[in-house]
């Protein structure tokens, strides 16, 4: 049986259990005036148009930053870069992070090139996938027409524009976690239900919800704090009082640890970085903030609410235009339509899942844990089905929809415009060094002239730090492999005697002679037969800063050893 819960008052609730065939009104024809103002002649009562709708602005959403973001860029940010050089071999982890981001940028760069573009699109391309699964969940508590209105919004966050450009961890989380809420909800709708003959049906549901659990630890540790709030909000729920519905999560559990034990048993191998680099990041470690986790605790909530703030002045935009229009209804003497019935709303849900996840954080900062602010990257992708209650008391859905779509798009292209000033022509107009503005293809060029006056072999290794060397080895002919610092336990793809056979080239951005060099990075630079510095604009003002790299040439000692 299902629990009747009480609903936040004016959203409309579809009664579908899939979600996608909630099909209000969908063979009516509108009128006129109703469908006056959405392109296309769409209707928002029509349950069919509101998904093209929405596929349609997701679409918009994924090409629209993927090509700008590539028109404005040089280089991509650094961790993208990082993404392209720890793809250079799968593995159960790496030294930082699980291994699924790169797994996923690996499998797009295997089908459409190692590019810089391509690392943008996968980033936006797992934006977008959560929000295909958060519009799935919309469906299962709201109409159609608010289920795209609330992927609208969302599409405002910081996260899922500006920084979803951004091929790391936080973001190409963002799709297991969508994955995860939205399996989490079917499967505990699916025990209040009570299916008859379903039971395999229902074992089902809790395999995939333990394999999407897993996917969330494997792209980020910080998947805990779901878990931990996806267990309270079913420890109150009604549906789960039982044991034959905990024997539900017992099982996806046990499926969860299963998934997880190659990268369990990577963690813990003798001398792994990995847990000594998680310990470092929940002592604030990994940054140079030098603040107590007072402080730290308050500059997490002040960057969240920036990050958040382009959904709320959309929000704020789109409730005073639909202000104004209910004005001029009233004083046309148009009647407002009904507001649908309600039931079995799961707004419990999207309050656990769209508040809990920084209350948890915030408390963990109280404890003493020092925060890190793009820890709160995946917590508001339900913020936009909760934005709805504010738009609870708007009747008229072509309306609502119209007037969404066009203040969404608005905002999404002046948040882009924004992007593209601030990437390489915005840093070059007003001569800075940025990584959006590096020159990455002259110098890869610039070092491919160098190797091949004083190597006898093609270039296959390049050593130095990630986002030096990773953008030399993207933008060289002959993609080289990355050594890290020269380090094995940060390049497992880097073999024994591979330097040595191979031959090397060395890179060393001038600014970091200032500091002692790794041991390993001096001591290979001592056996160098040849040693120079290249020196070359940042920008493409003339008197702007420059770039300089000081390299040095390894030589091959047994080519015929080294693997193509």
């Amino acid at each position: 049986m299902w629990t009747n819960r009480p609903a936040m008052p004016g959203l409309e609730v579809t009664r579908a259990s899939s979600g996608a065939d909630s099909n209000e009104s969908a063979g009516l024809t509108a009128s006129p005036s109703v469908q006056r103002g959405l392109p296309f002649g769409l209707d928002a009562a029509n349950a069919q148009h509101m998904a093209w709708l929405t596929w349609g602005f997701m679409a918009f959403h994924l090409l629209m930053w993927t090509v700008l973001a590539t028109l404005s860029h040089r280089a991509p940010p650094w961790d993208n870069v990082e993404q392209l050089v720890w793809q250079q071999s799968l593995e159960w982890g790496y030294y930082k992070h699980p291994p699924f981001p790169t797994w996923w940028v690996y499998g797009w760069t295997s089908l459409l090139g190692r590019s810089m573009w391509v690392t943008f699109f996968a980033a936006q391309l797992s934006v977008v996938l959560m929000q295909l699964f958060i519009w799935r969940i919309a469906l299962l508590v709201t109409t159609p027409a608010r289920a795209f209105v609330s992927v609208a919004l969302s599409s405002l966050l910081i996260y899922h524009g500006v920084h979803g450009i951004m091929a790391n961890h936080n973001t190409i989380q963002l799709m297991p976690v969508g994955l995860l809420l939205w399996l989490s909800l079917l499967a505990v709708r699916a025990q209040g239900q009570g299916e008859q003959g379903g039971q395999m049906q229902q074992l089902g549901r809790w395999i995939l919800v333990g394999a999407a659990a897993a996917l969330c630890l494997l792209s980020k540790y910080s998947a805990l704090i779901w878990l931990a709030v996806i267990g309270a909000w079913m420890l109150q729920d009604a549906r789960m009082r039982s044991w034959r519905a905990w024997g539900g999560v017992g099982l996806a559990l046990l499926v969860c640890a299963a998934l997880m034990l190659p990268h369990i048993d990577w963690l813990l191998r003798e001398g792994s970085p990995g847990l000594a680099y998680a310990d470092r990041a929940v002592h604030g470690q990994n940054d140079a903030d030098d603040i107590d986790h007072w402080g730290r605790l308050f500059k997490f909530l002040v960057i969240q609410l920036g990050r958040v703030l382009p959904l709320l002045i959309g929000l704020g935009l789109l409730l005073a235009w639909l202000k104004r229009g209910e004005k001029s209804a009233l004083g046309a003497g148009e009647a407002s339509p009904p507001v649908l019935a309600e039931s079995k709303s799961e707004w419990t849900f999207v309050l656990f899942m769209t508040l809990g996840p920084v209350l948890l954080t915030s408390l963990v900062g109280v404890a003493g844990v020092r925060l890190g602010s793009a820890w709160a990257a995946t917590f508001f992708v339900m913020a936009g089905v909760l934005a709805l209650y504010l738009l609870r008391h708007q009747k008229d859905k072509q309306q609502l929809v119209r007037k969404a779509l066009w203040v969404c798009v608005g905002m999404e292209l002046l948040l882009a415009l924004g992007m593209v000033i601030g990437g390489a022509w915005g840093a070059d107009r007003i001569g800075h060094a940025a990584r959006s503005n590096f020159p990455a293809a002259r110098l890869a060029r610039k070092l491919d002239a160098v190797w091949a006056e004083h190597a006898r072999t093609p270039l296959r290794v390049v050593i130095g730090e990630t986002w030096l060397a990773g953008n030399v080895s993207v933008r060289s002919k002959t993609q080289p492999m990355v050594f890290i610092d020269a380090d094995p336990q940060k390049s497992p793809w880097i073999k024994p005697h591979m330097v040595s056979d191979c031959g090397a080239l060395l890179v060393i951005d001038r600014r970091d002679m200032a500091n002692p060099l790794d041991p390993r990075v001096a001591a290979l630079l001592e056996q160098a037969a040849s040693t120079g510095t290249l020196t070359l604009p940042w920008t493409r003002r003339g008197n702007g800063p420059k770039l300089e790299v000081q390299w040095a040439v390894l030589e091959a000692k047994n080519p015929s050893a080294c693997p193509l």
